[in-house]
């Protein structure tokens, strides 16, 4: 529950600071680091996803639906960022 949203955070901020090492370097390091942290979110998803056999209680069990799907829509989220950032230039002001 707490992954996923911080390493969108982290991304969203580094997005806004990389493009300019993108422009002067030529490597899309802002497209890198937003795949990646897409994965991360991912991951943290389908780890939250595997807990729900283990928790007997329904409101523990909840939880971990709701962190599932958190998980998966701060993965869409950066996986769109970072569709972004491979179709439009960092160069470009």
């Amino acid at each position: 529950m707490i992954i996923s949203p911080g390493v969108w955070a982290a991304s969203t901020q580094l997005g806004q600071i990389l493009p300019y090492r993108d422009c002067s370097s030529g490597a899309p390091w802002t497209a890198f680091l937003t795949l990646t942290a897409a994965a991360i979110a991912t991951g943290a998803g389908l780890l939250s996803w595997q807990q729900k056999g283990y928790v007997i209680s329904r409101p523990k069990r909840a939880m971990t639906y709701v962190a599932a799907f958190s998980g998966l829509s701060f993965a869409l989220a950066l996986f769109l960022q970072g569709a972004a950032t491979l179709l439009l230039s960092p160069c470009q002001h």
